[in-house]
């Protein structure tokens, strides 16, 4: 079991600083030989062309910990190729007090990178607190330019996983029931 010293009791997720420390703590954790549990998810592992679609991969990764008979979700990262559009993307939770009988988590940073078919590169990055948003901020990267832009809320775009998503596939993997 991996603990994070004071992060989950006194962090409020109320500035950036705070959560990107604990984005790097929990991403030293992965490698940690008593760090988070782990389970993978993959899809088309041997490469097979999907009719229409063409090109089709994912790849899900939950970064999780368990204590006392809950588990609950600290990180999501996922990789897919649909066709000639791929997607990477990371949710961080942090844990917040139980509830009747289930653990809570909270997003407090959310992150999609993906490249078209055009050949752009797009990056989108969004901080919570409270379940609001705080700060967000994106690039896409043209073939001639960067262009810089403040997005909206993750809503608003269209990439594979939602926070709400992943944690209700989390939890009917883990615990063998829908979302709380």
């Amino acid at each position: 079991m991996v603990s994070f010293p004071g992060v989950f009791s006194t962090i409020h997720a109320d500035e950036i600083g705070d959560i990107n420390e604990y984005y790097i703590e929990v991403m030293e954790s992965l490698d940690d030989e008593y760090g988070l549990f782990r389970t993978e998810i993959s899809m088309n592992t041997e490469d097979g062309i999907y009719p229409v679609i063409g090109n089709y991969q994912e790849n899900i990764t939950f970064y999780w910990d368990s204590e006392g008979g809950y588990v609950w979700l600290v990180l999501v990262t996922w990789t897919g190729e649909y066709a000639f559009r791929r997607e990477y993307g990371e949710v961080l939770y942090i844990e917040s007090e139980p509830t009747c009988e289930y653990v809570t988590e909270e997003v407090v940073f959310q992150y999609v990178s993906s490249h078209d078919w055009e050949g752009n590169d797009t990056e989108y990055r969004w901080w919570y607190s409270s379940g609001e948003l705080l700060q967000s901020s994106a690039s896409t990267a043209c073939p001639d330019e960067v262009v810089e832009f403040t997005p909206e809320g993750p809503e608003a775009y269209d990439y594979v996983y939602t926070p709400e998503g992943l944690l209700e596939l989390f939890y009917l993997i883990h615990a063998g029931r829908d979302s709380r």
